[in-house]
């Protein structure tokens, strides 16, 4: 069976022979679609009249799942070429971060994913930003010296990855870039390094055990830097600074924001007292319920109640929004707390002592008094 995408990637229409299986699925000779398989999409497109809807291995055959059924004969395939450029320019984009990554930073890889919107390479230990950036560096120089990927068969000393899973037994095909990698391999690669055009290390993951690397090829690679481009250059318009300027300008931002935070923390804090004192005051049971109703930060309203029930020495109910707390020495929070949500609906809980949630809808002091006079 001659696969002409390891062979021949270039060639992305040709004739090919037919044969026709169970369920409209088929075989072709030679082979131009790369199945499934070694962490690479399948690819797509025509054969004949028929849309190639996926192509897999099956008991050493690689099958072709069709939208129609096509009878024995000669047809004309045809491969879906972005899709393959994208494939095949990510897969030799791998192996070039895979070889220069082991070779010349120690880090042996341990799983690869060729994804039609991400694509990622595992190491087995743990790594920083600065040793991406040296390997994005010089897996760039290979792309850009345009270097010929081959295709060898049978080649004793070569990595041989955990995905890989050969066709045919006895039959070991190898990836060969240069210097830099070579590796058994069973996935469509472009056939120069210049055909990849750009890559890009894009974001990297802590594992477990090591570290997931993010990378971009071709066009992708492009949209993602153009992407970045286009926030540091918003970034730049509103911060009235240069790129280099931008992290110092981040970094002062936010300790202003800090400060700031902070200062706005102990104002209402100096506030939450006199909100204590004015609280709506009902007896109930022989004791005393506080209600304050009032457009406070969110994390304040728990302190707030607890002022109230110590200003009243009995309950203190406080809400901002939808934002519910009730603090009690002397009834039961949690079940005021049920007997509010119950009519304006929300969800909350709590003990006897002190219970907060949200309520389905804004409430006023009055609202709430009258619930807790009936």
């Amino acid at each position: 069976m001659k696969r002409l995408y390891w062979t021949q990637p270039d060639t992305l229409d040709a004739e090919v022979v037919v044969t026709a299986l169970e369920d409209g699925r088929v075989t072709t000779d030679p082979v131009l679609f790369h199945p499934d398989e070694g962490g690479q999409p399948p690819d797509l497109g025509t054969i004949g009249e028929a849309n190639v809807l996926g192509v897999e291995v099956v008991d050493g055959q690689i099958v072709h799942r069709l939208d129609r059924p096509l009878s024995d004969g000669r047809y004309v395939a045809r491969v879906d070429r972005p899709r393959r450029q994208h494939t095949a320019s990510h897969h030799t984009a791998q192996h070039i971060i895979s070889g220069i990554a082991q070779e010349r930073f120690g880090l042996k890889t341990t799983g690869v994913h060729i994804g039609l919107e991400r694509c990622t390479v595992d190491f087995d230990r743990k790594i920083e930003w600065d040793t991406v950036t040296a390997l994005e560096r010089e897996v760039m120089e290979v792309v850009t010296l345009d270097v010929a990927v081959e295709t060898l068969f049978d080649q004793a000393d070569v990595r041989v990855r955990d995905e890989l899973k050969p066709i045919e037994a006895g039959v070991i095909r190898v990836v060969k870039i240069g210097a830099w990698d070579q590796s058994a391999c069973c996935g469509a690669h472009v056939r120069t390094t210049g055909r990849i055009g750009m890559v890009r290390l894009c974001d990297i993951e802590s594992k477990k055990d090591g570290t997931r690397v993010f990378f971009l090829a071709g066009r992708k690679a492009l949209d993602c830097s153009q992407q970045e481009t286009n926030v540091l250059r918003e970034l730049r318009k509103a911060a009235s600074c240069s790129t280099g300027e931008l992290l110092a300008t981040f970094e002062k931002a936010q300790a202003q924001a800090r400060d700031l935070t902070k200062e706005v923390a102990r104002l209402w804090t100096q506030m939450l007292p006199g909100l204590a004192a004015s609280a709506q005051v009902l007896g109930v049971q022989s004791s005393k319920v506080g209600v304050q109703v009032a457009e406070i930060p969110p994390q304040l309203v728990a302190k707030l109640a607890g002022l109230i029930a110590e200003a009243t020495e009995g309950t203190g109910i406080a809400v901002s929004g939808t934002r519910i707390a009730i603090s009690s020495r002397t009834l039961d929070a949690a079940a005021l707390l049920k007997t509010i949500q119950n009519a304006a609906g929300g969800k909350g809980g709590g003990s006897p002592g002190a219970a907060n949630g949200n309520l389905g809808r804004a409430v006023t002091a009055d609202e709430i008094l009258t619930l807790l006079k009936n």
